[in-house]
């Protein structure tokens, strides 16, 4: 089974307009947000997920933490962390 190419970035904002750049689990985010959002594959890709809007929703980082690894990683959760922790792994 060949893996559906990965999003474009006009797909993925397409997406996170749809979605009100918010996370769709708790709500977290907004277009002025300083929060790391991501566009996640409900069915994933590598078993047979298109790149289908009705397949795709915006989670934020923890959120899609805790659907692929049932934890929080420790990931940053904003931009300003992100770029605090330039250079240290998480």
């Amino acid at each position: 089974m060949n893996k559906t190419p990965r999003l474009s970035r006009e797909e993925r904002y397409a997406i996170l307009v749809r979605d009100n750049f918010r996370c769709v689990v708790c709500g977290i985010g907004g277009k002025d947000s300083d929060i790391i959002l991501e566009v996640h594959h409900i069915l994933p890709r590598s078993c047979g997920g298109s790149n289908d809007p009705s397949n795709l929703q915006v989670l934020c980082v923890e959120d899609h933490d805790y659907i692929h690894y049932s934890k929080w990683t420790g990931r940053p959760r904003t931009f300003t962390e992100l770029k605090d922790n330039q250079g240290k792994r998480w």
